[in-house]
């Protein structure tokens, strides 16, 4: 199953961010990250990732924290006091490149998931003409 780990900021929303436009710097997911802030709470009856995201948006601040993490597997919403990370894939769109949204790597990035993208191979195909083509005019019978 993927995106059995789902992080992210407390805005923009979970479904805004995974309604982005393909082919933009927004769409780079960062994946298999190791979150360098220090967890200041965590919560095992949280049912969603976008619970834990709505939980932090209300009460994050009294616990000065920043980004969550969602582990479906566990149920666990866990939040961090820093959106610090290193992360060890990143996937998303053959364009843009990724060092002209970043100018290098990165660890800010929005909610982050586990979703696998795929991408084509850039194609290329040789250009080609037609000669131009000329029709005699055609008249309808009156109906």
């Amino acid at each position: 199953e993927s995106c059995q780990l789902v992080g992210g900021l407390a805005t923009p929303s979970i479904d805004v961010c995974s309604q982005g436009e393909d082919n933009t710097c927004e769409a780079f997911i960062m994946e298999d990250c190791d979150y360098k802030g220090t967890a200041v709470l965590e919560e095992t009856s949280v049912t969603d990732s976008h619970s834990c995201q709505e939980l932090l948006e209300t009460i994050g601040f009294a616990y000065h924290a920043v980004y969550f993490t969602y582990s479906s597997k566990s149920h666990t919403c866990t939040f961090y006091d820093s959106d610090d990370m290193d992360c060890a894939s990143l996937s998303g769109p053959v364009l843009p490149k990724y060092d002209t949204c970043t100018g290098g790597a990165s660890s800010t990035a929005a909610p982050t998931t586990a979703a696998p993208t795929t991408t084509a191979a850039p194609t290329t195909a040789a250009p080609t003409t037609a000669a131009p083509t000329t029709a005699a005019p055609t008249t309808a019978a009156p109906t």
